[in-house]
């Protein structure tokens, strides 16, 4: 009696965790990449940054986009949400906390460049 208790806790167990997984609860919304563990938002449209643009040039390469994700869960590496697989990623010059960027730009297929700030409380 014991182990069809067990076995059926287990199952509803997985079947909630299953639910909870495939939720929207998980997905992303938002256009975002990870890098170095970091998660970095895109900020190009927001108006604050419009008059804060020029200041901030392209460094190195530094990387690009491997996957594409559509969860929390999976979102690693050189991963993102929105971007396609190969944008090439770039730091930025002068903006970096200890040896990560804050800013990175991602250079899209049309040269269009758009711009990701690390958000620490995200």
């Amino acid at each position: 009696m014991k182990k069809v208790t067990i076995i059926s806790l287990s199952i509803c167990f997985l079947f909630v965790i299953g639910i909870v997984i495939n939720s929207s609860f998980l997905k992303i919304e938002k256009d975002m990449i990870k890098y170095e563990g970091r998660i970095y938002s895109n900020i190009s449209q927001l108006d604050w940054f419009e008059k804060e643009k020029n200041k901030y040039k392209k460094g190195g390469r530094i990387g690009e986009i491997k996957r594409i994700s559509k969860s929390y869960l999976s979102l690693w590496n050189f991963s993102a949400s929105k971007l396609p697989k190969g944008t090439v990623l770039y730091d930025t010059v002068n903006t970096k906390e200890g040896i990560k960027p804050i800013i990175i730009l991602a250079e899209t297929e049309n040269d269009g460049i758009l711009y990701y700030r690390w958000l620490p409380k995200e």
